[in-house]
């Protein structure tokens, strides 16, 4: 039988283990351990649905070694309690029951901890990598950075070899040193944060000296036979820092105690750069695989990728080249936690996409929340969901008013479940909004994902869609319905603005699909995601333009991806807030200022981002036609992706 995707099925050995295949299931918070650090049922649920879904190996959020000098943010796993045991058994055993490889990534955050009470403790007393945003810093900082005497430094040594050692006698057979991202093993490794005169620091070999050391503790607790891999930055990506060729030398020098090397970039100490650690829409994939291509090439170990790899057959393409040995990813597997098991099996366009929306990360990282997916809504639920043994709702008729994300999400989720689904559309393609937000050249992800819903749609057996045709009160009544989802979605907020020049404001939509003629110097009315989004575009097409918004700069596009802003002001786009378009003359925009002062703008077209409301009147009509009828996405209020799918789902589940 031929194999799909050979080289990223075919084993590999790391050390004395031999994994099943090259995928790995990347590190990232997930927020499920309980406060004070111990591992809940959620916990496990949640790993044990990615092992079920195929990967080779399971890596465990960044745990801190202690909750003292080491935590980096809330509800994760306390390694320096050894009452954790018992949690860590449970989990290793739910991930290591479907062949994965439970691994565990193992941090202490140096001057980033969250506050404890006591001092941030680092390689020198400094809290910023960036002395030019050394203001931006010391703003940000709540606690002083003590410099780490060599008494901190054994107690630290010796607390992450008593981890490494933990979770070995707990039943892992794998952990991850994260030596990377700013944190404090990168703290010692950087020249921009290690300041140090002693025998930790100055030459490379110095700033090596703590990192080495932590290596050969833990490999003297724990032994051959488990498989250490360290996570590393290949470069801090800006002058004066840690740069590729210092990292290589020194991989070189500590690989003889290191299985695994796990390659990313950057520093989370500036957010600038975070969008090239997990990188947002506005950024090609793959972007950092030419950085573990040299370390496999430079080194005698295994290497790791990681970073917007979501499709098997990139993963495919970098194993079969020699590029690394492992591919590491987070969000693919998030969106759908069966992506390895899909790909082997030859399914792989059943592979829900991930759209790269950063809201795993804006949810966990940001807010501390537990970890969910704007696409797959069962992330973090699986215990109520996938695990969960209610007895499922009798088996009903479900009419669903409108074809977007949250209506087609309404009918994929009917169609599991049993029940059966006529779906109205009245356009005559599937989509809705999403055929607008998936418009623009770099939203392919989200392309990809709209299609998915489509064909799933189209596929599943008990959905009858009728495209081309407006519901209307009658026609759904005549269906017969039990169950009415009405997801009619929302219309743009197109304001009747004075204009003295023709064709001088068009709405975003008709802008981003071509509709609607756009000069060279553009004036965006609106920050929010679909104004930054359609900006970039603009600027990177060499167009002039300046975004304005009645918000503060710092509350906008406050719910999208990192780094749509900071990509404009890189291209030249202007920004200037907490104003109003009150008119268009031939000569621009002109906009008020919360003084009353009129301010003009010389372009040559407005586009109008000024969002969304919802058809609350479609929501009205179908009140009383079944006993049960769920409103859906924009139609409660227009939000995102998320929300549309969420609320299609929960609809059906809502179903008794």
């Amino acid at each position: 039988m031929e194999q799909n995707f050979p080289h990223l099925f075919s084993p590999i050995k790391i050390g004395n283990t031999v994994i099943k295949n090259r995928i790995e299931f990347a590190p990232g918070c997930h927020m499920l351990a309980t406060g004070d650090g111990y591992v809940t049922s959620e916990m496990i649920a949640y790993y044990q649905s990615v092992a079920q879904g195929g990967a080779g190996i399971v890596t465990v959020g960044e745990s801190a070694i202690d909750f003292d000098h080491a935590a980096g943010h809330r509800f994760q796993l306390n390694l320096g309690d050894r009452n954790i045991h018992a949690g860590l058994c449970r989990l290793a055993e739910a991930i290591h029951k479907y062949g994965a490889i439970a691994s565990v990534e193992v941090n202490h955050n140096g001057s980033q901890i969250i506050s404890s009470g006591l001092p941030a403790i680092s390689a020198s007393p400094i809290f910023t990598i960036r002395e030019e945003r050394a203001a931006e810093a010391e703003k940000r900082r709540k606690r002083p950075v003590m410099k780490m005497s060599l008494s901190d430094i054994e107690d630290v040594t010796e607390s992450f070899a008593n981890a490494f050692l933990q979770l070995k006698l707990a039943g892992f057979r794998m952990g991850m040193l994260h030596s990377g991202h700013g944190h404090l093993i990168h703290q010692f490794l950087s020249p921009r944060t290690n300041r140090r005169d002693d025998n930790y620091g100055g030459t490379l070999a110095g700033r090596a000296r703590f990192f080495r050391g932590i290596l050969e503790a833990i490999r003297s607790k724990v032994g051959k036979d488990f498989i250490i891999e360290t996570r590393i930055s290949a470069t801090d990506l800006f002058d004066g820092g840690l740069h590729e060729d210092e990292m290589i030398e020194i991989m070189k020098s500590v690989q003889h105690l290191v299985d695994l090397c796990h390659v990313s970039v950057a520093t989370i100490q500036d957010p600038l750069l975070t969008i090239y650690q997990m990188q947002p829409p506005y950024i090609e994939h793959g972007l950092n695989v030419h950085f573990a291509e040299r370390f496999h090439k430079e080194l005698s170990i295994p290497v790791t990728t990681v970073g917007s790899i979501n499709s098997p057959e990139m993963c495919e393409e970098i194993i079969a080249e020699g590029k690394a040995d492992v591919v590491a990813m987070i969000r693919a597997q998030l969106a759908d936690h069966e992506f390895a098991n899909k790909a082997r099996k030859g399914k792989k366009d059943d592979i829900r996409p991930c759209i790269r929306c950063m809201t795993c990360i804006r949810w966990t990282g940001e807010r501390a929340h537990p970890v969910r997916c704007s696409v797959n809504p069962v992330v973090g639920r699986e215990l109520e969901y996938r695990y969960g043994y209610s007895a499922p709702a009798p088996k009903k008729k479900v009419v669903i008013v409108g074809g977007g994300p949250a209506g087609m999400q309404a009918a994929i989720t009917a169609a599991e479940q049993g029940h059966s689904a006529v779906l109205f559309e009245k356009e005559n393609e599937l989509g809705g909004n999403m055929i607008l937000a998936s418009a623009l050249p770099f939203k392919d992800d989200m392309r990809r994902f709209l299609n998915w819903q489509r064909k799933q749609v189209m596929s599943l057996p008990g959905i009858k869609v009728i495209t081309g045709t407006e519901a209307t009160p009658a026609l759904v009544a005549d269906a017969g319905p039990d169950v009415i989802v009405v997801a009619a979605g929302s219309v743009p907020i197109i304001p009747d603005i004075p204009c003295e020049k023709e064709g001088g404001i068009v709405w975003v939509g008709d802008a981003d699909c071509g509709k609607a003629a756009v000069g060279e110097r553009v004036v965006m009315a609106g920050g929010g995601l679909s104004g930054i989004e359609s900006a970039l575009n603009f600027a990177r097409n060499g167009k002039k333009v300046v975004v304005t918004d009645m918000l503060p700069e710092s509350a906008l596009s406050a719910e999208g991806p990192r780094g749509g802003i900071y990509l404009n002001k890189q291209l030249g786009t202007e920004f200037l807030t907490e104003v109003k378009l009150v008119r268009m003359t031939k000569e621009g925009a002109v906009v008020m200022d919360k003084n009353w002062k009129e301010i003009l703008i010389p372009c040559d077209t407005v586009v109008l981002a000024l969002g969304f409301r919802p058809r609350a009147e479609a929501a009205e009509l179908f009140c009383g036609l079944a006993e049960d009828v769920f409103l859906a996405g924009d139609v409660r209020y227009p939000h995102n992706v998320f929300q549309a799918v969420h609320d299609g789902f929960h609809a059906i589940h809502a179903i008794t």
